[in-house]
């Protein structure tokens, strides 16, 4: 029984010595410091890949939210970043009562405007069943957006 109990107390203490990790790494990045940078420094716990990518959901998160903020939307929205591990995105959802908020269905629209001014768009979260004869269109995510499920917050690629 006194085993378990140890390891259950060690576990707990490398959980949190990993989240203060990525938190102070995550404060870092927003403070300036290279995405390049931070990933070397934390080799140890991290791979370069995995630390880059997540401090990118990061910047978009960041972007988003203030893109958000700047449209008066950001009590309609709830963004965040899924962690460190996979798939490291930065989510959107809509977090209103439909009941409540009147122009409920145009909250999509008024949200890819407001992300436009960023370059940003949404996208199906990975891994979400659209179906395999499902067209992914805007259309398609910005129901998905209505029926209360996250998408994913990516960089607009421009029209050519």
């Amino acid at each position: 029984m006194e085993t378990r109990s140890a390891l259950r107390t060690e576990l707990d203490n490398f959980i949190a010595s990993r989240n203060a990790v990525i938190d102070t790494m995550t404060r870092e990045f927003r403070s300036g410091t290279s995405a390049r940078a931070l990933a070397n420094s934390v080799t140890q716990a991290f791979s370069r890949d995995q630390v880059v990518q997540y401090l990118g959901a990061v910047a978009l998160h960041d972007s988003a939210r203030n893109a958000l903020k700047r449209a008066d939307l950001d009590a309609a929205v709830d963004t965040r970043v899924t962690g460190i591990d996979a798939p490291r995105e930065a989510r959107l959802n809509i977090a209103v009562d439909p009941a409540e908020a009147p122009d409920y269905a145009a909250l999509p629209g008024r949200i890819r405007a407001a992300l436009r001014d960023s370059h940003l768009t949404l996208a199906l979260t990975h891994g979400f069943p659209a179906g395999e004869n499902s067209r992914i269109t805007d259309d398609f995510i910005d129901e998905v957006l209505l029926d209360g499920e996250p998408v994913r917050i990516v960089k607009a690629t421009p029209a050519t």
